[in-house]
């Protein structure tokens, strides 16, 4: 045993004594060197400015007596003595500089020198002694004691010798050996606690924290990155360290904050963000490694708190970096952004089951986004947290247990549409400009988020108050009206639309399934409204589409099978029709008074909204008309001849009313209303020929022929007596709707 031990202290020696001393003095000697190389450059610096003032040559002979001569002349000037030129002596203390092709390969040497070997060094070392202490170790030379000593011993002397080398100005071999005595010491604690079981946990865990704690501080003290992203790595890895099998998430939970809160300490103390990027990524793979190991239901309230508290964290760790101007920092600010998403998510995962504590955060989780929206008013947030709240509530909707859940669900959805509508009154009342686009947005999808919101909630258990709950959510938003007219006059156009939509949402409730059409139409019509009153042209695109959308579902409505109990006119699908044909009417009119190019032949969304209103109208009453035959073909009295009067009504409605579209467009010269006209005669003649003539009997096909040849002959007469009035309305100064008709010819 003795031997053994005279073995290692010779080997340490010689390992590690032996290379730190005489690398101690060739230090030495190299700051030496390089002391009297600055003196004597110093020297050589001073020596030009001492010639300039002192004579450097004395003149020659025949120049001293011609000053001679010329001073012993009366009356003669002074003579100057010139001295020779000669060229400078070379400077033999400087060698020649080298060129660009040297200056390289002399760089790569000192690299290659100072930093390479370096590190080969040390792995080689480390590599020798890892072998020594195995062979040590597999011949049982020395005690598990001795072995984790040793280990403390190796470290300690590494960090000791970093350290002087560090002070001594060799900072990268300084840092790379105090980095090494570190792992040394995570290594001999590790060993000492899972290997040979010389301490328990509690122990280990502590020796590993006060590792952890002074690496920390060696890297602040020697302001090294590298060395406290060492620290921090060993930081949130001792856990694993000391004993993944137990679950003891109190303990991991409430040390893994003081590791955040440690690690934002000495990130901002010495501007190293990278830090907090590994603190955050290392408390993400912590927790998830917990999740997967150890996660059960029943402990999901500690862990939404432990969550908050790491949420709450990172959010500070973000605003603490907002001064930093580290080429980093900005990346890291982006990745923490995250926090809140990835605290959602999770959140939202773990209280799935947990319903009441479910509705519960989602209404503090609105509170706190919207208390931090207004005071840093941040308008886009809004419309995000809004999302990121109503999709789970919507989402629960479908899955609620019973009826006894109708209450704290009606409940959350007042309390999350009441709190969007408070910070949009705070917010109306601090910025005092234009209504930002964020709010556009908002107020029409918290008004008609909350009562879909509630109809999914209350349309399985009580379905007869949906028109009820439609109604006083509209009352709601006339008063919410009157409030916001008082702040803001705009805003309070775009909250007066959703109580509108909502009114007549509770009027069609009374249709079956036809309010949700009308609502949209109506949403349409007051979103192209105020694009066109506040000049937005993306409101009114986004008004378009919803009344596209709105259409889409009419013709799927008319297109419908024809139910058992119809009346003509006095249906969903007509009176559909009809209010949408008023919408486009009310747009076309919209355009008309507010859009100055309305009237003019860039009025495209003018003429697209005429056409469309008079498309949509020729569909409802092709689809009265097919309806009405369609059943009185199942009785006796019309089974042979409702197919043929069918045929012969349509072809009769659609000549009809090309021909009105014709009168009207020529009279109030507007072209859109004429084209649609002469589409409408085409597809009615095509008709006529090719179904008409091949199904009507003589009888209906005679009438057919002569109806649609006398209105093709109007038509005609028509564009011949105004042949010469057929300019478009927009080619005119005064609009549309104040032109009279053109004056008959005599």
């Amino acid at each position: 045993m003795i031997v053994a031990l005279i073995a290692v202290a010779v080997f340490l020696v010689l390992t590690v004594g032996l290379p730190v001393l005489s690398f101690r003095r060739a230090s030495a000697a190299r700051d030496g060197v390089e002391r009297l190389e600055r003196r004597l450059a110093a020297l050589e610096d001073l020596a030009p400015r001492t010639r300039s003032t002192t004579p450097t040559a004395a003149p020659e002979a025949g120049a001293l007596d011609t000053a001679a001569e010329t001073a012993a002349t009366p009356g003669a000037p002074p003579a100057t003595v010139e001295t020779p030129r000669t060229s400078p002596a070379p400077d033999l203390a400087r060698p020649a500089l080298p060129d660009s092709t040297q200056t390289a390969a002399a760089r790569l040497e000192a690299r290659i020198g100072t930093q390479w070997m370096l590190y080969v060094g040390v792995a080689t070392l480390v590599i020798g002694v890892a072998l020594l202490i195995r062979h040590a170790f597999v011949n049982q030379w020395v005690t598990p004691w001795m072995r984790v000593a040793i280990g403390a011993v190796i470290g300690a002397l590494l960090i000791g010798s970093g350290r002087r080398f560090s002070t001594a100005g060799r900072l990268p071999f300084g840092h790379a050996l105090v980095g090494g005595g570190f792992a040394t010491w995570y290594l001999a604690v590790y060993a000492a606690l899972n290997l040979y079981g010389l301490v328990n946990p509690l122990i280990g865990f502590s020796l590993l924290v006060l590792v952890t704690v002074l690496a920390a501080g060696q890297a602040d003290r020697l302001r090294s990155q590298p060395l406290a992203m060492m620290a921090v790595v060993g930081g949130f890895g001792t856990p694993s360290l000391v004993g993944a099998g137990t679950n003891a998430q109190f303990t991991l939970f409430s040390y893994t904050a003081l590791l955040i809160a440690a690690t934002l300490y000495l990130a901002r103390r010495r501007d190293w963000p990278a830090l907090n990027l590994a603190s955050f990524l290392f408390t993400g793979l912590t927790i998830v490694g917990w999740g997967v190991r150890f996660y059960s239901p029943d402990a999901y309230l500690p862990t939404e708190l432990f969550f908050t508290l790491y949420c709450g964290l990172f959010l500070w760790v973000l605003s603490r970096m907002r001064e930093s101007t580290h080429p980093i920092a900005r990346w890291v600010r982006l990745a923490l952004w995250t926090t809140p998403v990835w605290y959602h998510a999770a959140s939202l995962t773990i209280l799935r089951d947990h319903w009441l504590a479910l509705l519960v955060y989602l209404i503090a989780v609105t509170g706190v986004g919207l208390a931090a929206s207004v005071r840093w008013e941040a308008m886009w947030p809004r419309v995000l947290l809004w999302a990121a709240v109503a999709a789970p509530l919507l989402e629960w909707a479908d899955v609620q247990p019973d009826g006894s859940w109708l209450e704290p669900a009606v409940l959350t959805w007042l309390a999350v549409a009441g709190l969007h509508a408070a910070a949009q009154i705070g917010l109306l009342r601090r910025v005092r400009a234009r209504l930002p686009a964020a709010d556009v947005l908002l107020i029409p999808a918290n008004g008609l988020g909350l009562y879909f919101g509630l109809q999914a909630v209350l349309e399985p258990h009580l379905s007869a108050v949906t028109g009820l709950v439609a109604a006083l959510v509209a009352g709601a938003h006339g008063a919410l009206t009157v409030v916001v007219r008082r702040v803001d006059p705009h805003a309070a156009m775009h909250v007066l639309v959703v109580a509108v939509s909502l009114t007549v949402v509770a009027v069609g409730v009374q249709l079956d399934g036809a309010w949700v059409t009308l609502l949209w139409a109506t949403e349409a019509g007051g979103l192209i409204w105020l694009g066109l009153r506040e000049r937005r042209a993306w409101v009114r695109f986004g008004g378009a589409l919803i009344l596209g959308v709105s259409v889409l579902r009419l013709l799927a409505t008319q297109l419908a099978p024809v139910p058992a109990m119809y009346t003509v006119f006095l249906n969903e699908r007509a009176t559909l029709g009809l209010f949408i044909v008023g919408v486009c009417c009310l747009v076309a009119w919209l355009h008309a008074r507010i859009d100055p190019d309305a009237i003019s032949h860039r009025g495209l969304a003018m003429a697209t909204a005429i056409v469309a209103a008079n498309v949509l109208m020729l569909v409802t009453l092709s689809t009265e008309i097919s309806a009405f035959w369609e059943l009185r073909g199942h009785t006796v009295r019309f089974a042979s001849s409702a197919e043929l009067v069918r045929q012969m009504m349509l072809s009769a409605t659609w000549g009809a009313y090309a021909a009105g579209l014709t009168a009207v467009g020529i009279k109030r010269r507007y072209a859109p209303v004429r084209y649609l006209a002469l589409v409408v005669f085409g597809i009615t003649v095509l008709k006529v020929f090719f179904v008409d003539f091949s199904q009507l009997d003589s009888v209906y096909r005679i009438v057919s022929s002569i109806a649609l040849g006398l209105l093709l002959m109007g038509a005609s007469y028509l564009y011949q007596r105004y042949d010469g009035r057929l300019g478009d309305a927009g080619d005119r100064d005064e609009p549309v709707a104040t032109q009279d008709a053109p004056a008959a010819d005599g």
